[in-house]
């Protein structure tokens, strides 16, 4: 599997999450010799311990995150003095390209022409596109932000609420994508991800906010035009674009999980007005918010 694939603005990685599990804080934990049926990622979240996979001995520590997967042989287990903490969530996925025009060679001119993708064969799957292109441990940087999606992750799964599944499914979207920049962006771009880091943040935290351009230049330490630059290379979408979809991303929440009106969403999500918001969600969702929330909840 090309790790690029994750990062094309084409390409989906749409995962379908089987089970979640949280582990506080107990002694003597062992998982003998096994395989799975499907991807597990484990997030170490205290603790000390090994895993024994392919001939190998991987130590395990706080901020240690394993890939496991299908047809793999491996067993765990923690110091026999060690606390052990772990979240674990169990997934199957596949790949969708959305494609809008194809180019084809015509032999009789010598020269490719464009072609109209036509309506309702836009999109093409991918159901079993093999494994991640992860190691099997990895040292997280970024192990507040990851923490953070795995809690949440245990809070879709084990409430239940209306429309979870998809809740679920998003998440590990954002789990997969926080561990792709974690692992492929090479150590002579990490001072330009601390920048975009820095601006995610600053997002996260204030997106019911107005958000002005000037700030988020601040927080990078970078003009309005690398700003721009350094969000298109990383995240394949302006800032602009990012703030929207993380607004849009909340708002599905509150359209599923409490019974404010679409007027207050945009007020509660940070949106100037709720034609602004209604405009934007539908360009992001392919249907407006009212019509998610009754076919979410219908």
């Amino acid at each position: 599997m090309d790790p690029r694939s994750f990062f094309y603005e084409e390409t989906c990685f749409v995962p379908y999450v089987s089970f979640v599990i949280h582990r506080p804080r107990f002694t003597r934990w062992k998982v003998k010799e096994r395989t799975i049926e499907d991807h597990e990622l484990v997030l170490i979240a205290d603790g000390e311990g090994v895993l024994r996979i392919d001939r190998e001995i991987l130590p395990l520590k706080k901020g240690t995150l394993l890939y496991l997967h299908y047809d793999q042989w491996h067993s765990m287990e923690a110091r026999a003095d060690s606390m052990m903490s772990f979240y674990s969530v169990h997934f199957s996925w596949m790949l969708a390209t959305h494609s809008h025009e194809s180019w084809s060679y015509h032999k009789e001119i010598n020269y490719y022409l464009k072609d109209e993708v036509p309506a309702g064969q836009n999109w093409s799957v991918i159901d079993d596109p093999g494994l991640l292109p992860f190691p099997s441990t990895m040292t997280l940087s970024n192990y507040d932000r990851i923490e953070d999606l795995y809690i949440r992750l245990n809070r879709a799964y084990h409430e239940k609420g209306v429309g979870y599944a998809m809740e679920l499914s998003i998440l590990c979207q954002r789990l997969v994508q926080e561990v792709c920049r974690e692992h492929f962006f090479p150590a002579d771009r990490k001072i330009n991800i601390k920048r975009l880091d820095c601006v995610l943040e600053f997002i996260h935290r204030h997106y019911t906010e107005k958000i002005r351009t000037e700030d988020l230049c601040e927080c990078a330490n970078l003009s309005e035009s690398n700003l721009i630059k350094l969000f298109r290379k990383n995240l394949g979408r302006t800032p602009i674009d990012y703030i929207n979809q993380v607004r849009v991303n909340r708002a599905k929440e509150l359209l599923l999980h409490t019974d404010l009106n679409v007027k207050e969403i945009a007020w509660e999500t940070g949106f100037a007005d709720q034609f602004y918001f209604s405009r934007v969600f539908k360009k992001m969702e392919g249907k407006s918010p009212r019509d998610f929330r009754h076919q979410m909840l219908s």
